[in-house]
């Protein structure tokens, strides 16, 4: 039982959807309602899921937005459902949205080409590929007759196998994968993964994948006429502070690494943060020598290729030619 002294306001923000639900415990209630009191805006966006959790309870049904029907269900199935393991839960939440836009997708768009030249059917074989890829890095293969490791070959390979199928297979074997993945790293917390040739902690593996399944969410809303949903707050976060870990590693394989040099990158709003990120060999200096600062969603839709660098609306303080640089280097990692 949590205690009213042991919520946090953070706390209190993730339990906002259960609460428009009713599904909190009595003490739960208590500490939600004590913060609402104190933090009017917290009270309006608990006001405004109650609103929307009496609309989807109505007795004539109605198909709410796309990013409001999944800012209710994700916050209720986190607080439920959701596992302890933050990573966890962002590599669940953000296939378990993926696997709802799939399920979605109407007959007629599923020839519309994505972003990555792929259409909507294959961008889902695609996505199958990669979690099938990574089960089989992790020891637990959910497709027998098939390693290839370099993912744009594995997708071709498993294109045909799927062409005339429903779309229903495809999306079979990428569910499982996701449960076989799920299933090792619950088990497995502390342990490296190789990934695309890199060594990686089991959370950031994580979070590259969750970071994936975000990018193709977009792509198929966008293939759906619908506007993008960025990430929970919570989820954010996590991504945010992977994409500066990876930006030295995105340096060199863009070939623009600055040996002695720092950037501090800023990214504003919810989930955003502040980091100073050596740009070669070295740690980073308390004084950096460019500031890059971009919206925190902006700039994680840059590392997935959805937005391209001279798209991007930044700031560069300091060495003009560094932080474009920064700004070009972000997106080395992306993959389709």
């Amino acid at each position: 039982m949590v205690s009213l002294r042991e919520l946090s306001d953070d706390e209190v923000e993730e339990l906002l959807g259960a609460y428009a639900l009713d599904a909190c415990e009595p003490d739960e209630t208590a500490a939600i309602e004590a913060a609402l009191a104190r933090r009017p805006d917290l009270a309006l966006e608990a006001a405004r899921l109650a609103s929307v959790a009496a609309w989807l309870g109505a007795a004539e049904a109605i198909e709410p937005p796309v990013r409001v029907r999944d800012g209710v269900l994700d916050g209720a199935r986190a607080r439920r459902h959701g596992p302890a393991d933050p990573v966890v839960d962002v590599y669940l939440s953000l296939s378990e949205r993926l696997g709802r836009t799939i399920d979605d997708l109407p007959a007629d768009v599923f020839d519309v080409v994505t972003p990555n030249g792929l259409t909507a059917h294959d961008l889902v074989v695609h996505m199958a590929a990669q979690e099938s890829l990574l089960a089989q890095n992790l020891g637990t293969p959910t497709i027998d007759d098939l390693r290839e490791e370099e993912i744009v070959l594995r997708t071709e390979a498993l294109l045909p196998r799927f062409a005339g199928r429903a779309l229903d297979d495809a999306v079979a074997l990428w569910r499982d994968s996701v449960e076989a993945n799920r299933s090792w790293a619950v088990a497995n917390p502390d342990r490296t993964v190789v990934w695309q040739g890199l060594g990686l902690t089991r959370d950031d593996t994580l979070l590259v994948r969750a970071f994936e399944a975000w990018v193709h969410t977009e792509d198929l809303q966008h293939a759906c006429g619908l506007p993008g949903t960025p990430p929970e707050t919570r989820h954010l976060t996590l991504m945010s502070a992977l994409a500066s870990r990876i930006l030295p590693v995105a340096l060199a394989v863009a070939d623009r690494t600055h040996d002695g040099r720092t950037a501090r990158l800023v990214l504003t709003g919810p989930g955003g943060g502040d980091w100073l990120v050596p740009l070669g060999v070295g740690d980073a200096a308390e004084g950096p020598d460019v500031t890059v600062t971009a919206d925190v969603v902006d700039w994680c839709r840059l590392v997935g290729a959805r937005v391209a660098p001279e798209e991007l609306r930044v700031v560069i303080d300091g060495d003009q030619a560094l932080g474009r640089d920064v700004v070009a280097a972000a997106p080395a990692l992306a993959t389709l």
